[in-house]
């Protein structure tokens, strides 16, 4: 009896483990560029794998990203690793790097541009709160370059509208193209664009069935 007892036990546990992991609700915040990007692939593969889970996305900057985590507003976030503080837990994904975009006209639409070419030039940002614009602001200054700010916007797509329009150009993640004509991308060859993009998580605590499942197909993803 007592060993008929111990598996319908394993049985019923077993099926509460599946049921939590083909239904339930998981939340996600993660950085616009991967919004944008490969993101929306990836939950797609998901959604078909897992129809009964909804995935709750949230667009929003690093700095938030860590707050909306570390306060327990989502379930786990998709940014960059550096300033994560204390109580939280980085599980690398892709590396990303910076690359430039330029009017499709523009001298720099050819050959092989580098960060000095970008000297003194007229840029279009990101806010001041975006991980991209510190990133840039930090390779500037390692350089002693000029960093001219001609215009600010907070989403990756009005900036790419901007650069398209010939009012400067930008530098921002590669997995930013829009496939838009009228508009190039230019790789530069030189350290400090790149970072580490990956999954933030609390230290303390573990994640539901159906968070683990979408952290795991998250992890095919790349650019």
């Amino acid at each position: 009896m007592e060993k008929l007892l111990l598996d319908l036990g394993n049985i019923v546990s077993a099926s509460q483990g599946l049921a939590a992991v083909r239904r339930g609700v998981v939340s996600v915040a993660a950085l616009p560029s991967l919004c944008a990007g490969a993101l929306p692939e990836r939950l797609a593969v998901f959604a078909r794998q897992y129809p009964g889970i909804e995935v709750r996305l949230r667009d929003l900057v690093a700095e938030r990203i860590v707050e909306r985590v570390r306060d327990g507003d989502v379930d786990f976030g998709l940014g960059v690793r550096a300033k994560l503080g204390h109580g939280l837990a980085f599980t690398p994904l892709l590396q990303d790097r910076l690359c430039l975009f330029v009017p499709t006209e523009h001298p720099l639409a050819s050959g092989s541009p580098s960060l000095a070419d970008l000297d003194g030039q007229p840029m279009i940002l990101t806010g001041r709160d975006s991980s991209v614009r510190a990133q840039i602001e930090q390779v500037f200054q390692a350089r002693g370059l000029s960093l001219r700010v001609a215009m600010e916007a907070n989403y990756m797509s009005t900036v790419l509208a901007l650069v398209r329009n010939g009012l400067g150009i930008a530098l921002l993640p590669e997995s930013a193209d829009d496939g838009e004509r009228r508009l190039a991308r230019r790789q530069l060859d030189e350290p400090g664009l790149e970072r580490e993009l990956g999954v933030i998580t609390r230290s303390e605590g573990s994640l539901s069935p159906a968070t683990s499942r979408l952290v795991e197909c998250l992890k095919g993803m790349g650019l």
